[in-house]
């Protein structure tokens, strides 16, 4: 993965001249150079806006995979109070790359999902760069049960390229597990609200994303396959037309709440959530307080049945709902 994008690369020149400045002036405090810093916070902000205005689809692709951006574990431990993670699918083993317990949000109790990519190379590893292995959608559906069993709503945390594809995976009921969950969730009587944090890959995403509000982050991306494998099976070839894919199909937030598939578009901070985490972290907090409080007071047969219709809904063009 990369740490810094072409478009970024002005950017970060101008952050290295800010800060170059902010040492000397640290250095020097006889010397005045307050509206110089100014001028320079201001021409900074202004690229970024000017640049972040023109991004294609593709660069947003690339933002979601930025390894500086803020994973699901720094959400959790700014979320939530007290998390206890539990391991482990009572059947094979624990899977890394999909984390999850019990946990208080805002006072309220709750169980929550969560996928992880690995903030450095031997954890990116042990987590398989975030590729779901049939074993953590085991554990989450295990969790879902607790959830139900307790009367606890589930946040969940999307960030996954996509299931894991390996051989064992698939010889020990990938398809089946991701079956399954989609099944849980359809029927679960407690809320469940899903924001997709950086990537939503393919059903390795939606096998934790069938949710009552499905909320993505500006610059988080949702989609049936990455750019690259839908370039190899349009084009044929390696992924070289990965751009042009992602033109195609359209798996940024504003694309998405346009079709009506997700519900809300999570704001980052100027440049992107891994420029100002802790921004990112309050903006994800004030979307997650605004929806669970909703959520939470819905009848939960009701809620179940508005699942089921929002759900039926998705893809339909061109046809009545009550012919369907």
């Amino acid at each position: 993965m990369q740490s810094k994008l072409n478009f970024e690369k002005p950017l970060i020149e101008l952050d290295t001249q800010l800060q170059q400045l902010k040492a000397f002036a640290g250095a020097n405090p006889e010397i005045d150079i307050s509206k110089g810093l100014t001028a320079l916070e201001e021409n900074a902000k202004a690229q970024t806006r000017k640049i972040f205005k023109k991004l294609t689809r593709w660069d947003k692709v690339q933002l979601s995979r930025h390894e500086q951006r803020p994973q699901s574990f720094a959400y959790i431990d700014a979320l939530f109070d007290d998390p206890v993670e539990l391991h482990g699918d009572k059947c094979y083993g624990d899977d890394r790359a999909l984390v999850g317990g019990l946990a208080w949000f805002e006072e309220q109790p709750i169980v929550y999902l969560a996928q992880q990519k690995g903030r450095d190379l031997k954890e990116r590893q042990e987590m398989s760069f975030g590729y779901t292995r049939p074993e953590g959608y085991r554990k989450a559906k295990r969790l879902m049960k607790l959830a139900e069993k307790f009367d606890r709503p589930i946040i969940s945390l999307v960030d996954t390229p996509g299931a894991h594809f390996d051989r064992g995976s698939e010889e020990r009921g990938q398809s089946v597990a991701i079956a399954e969950n989609l099944a849980e969730m359809a029927r679960l009587p407690v809320p469940i609200l899903v924001v997709v944090i950086g990537e939503g890959g393919s059903g390795g995403a939606l096998a934790i994303a069938a949710g009552d509000r499905v909320l993505m982050m500006e610059y988080a991306i949702y989609c049936v396959a990455p750019p690259e494998a839908c370039s190899g099976i349009v084009w044929k070839d390696n992924g070289e037309h990965a751009p042009e894919a992602a033109e195609g199909y359209k798996p940024i937030a504003e694309d998405l709440i346009q079709l009506s598939i997700i519900d809300g578009i999570i704001r980052e901070p100027l440049g992107g959530a891994h420029r100002n985490p802790v921004q990112a972290t309050r903006n994800v907090k004030k979307a997650i307080k605004k929806h669970l409080a909703d959520l939470i007071t819905i009848d939960r047969d009701t809620l179940v049945q508005q699942r089921y219709d929002r759900y039926r809904r998705l893809g339909v063009y061109g046809e009545r709902m009550d012919a369907v």
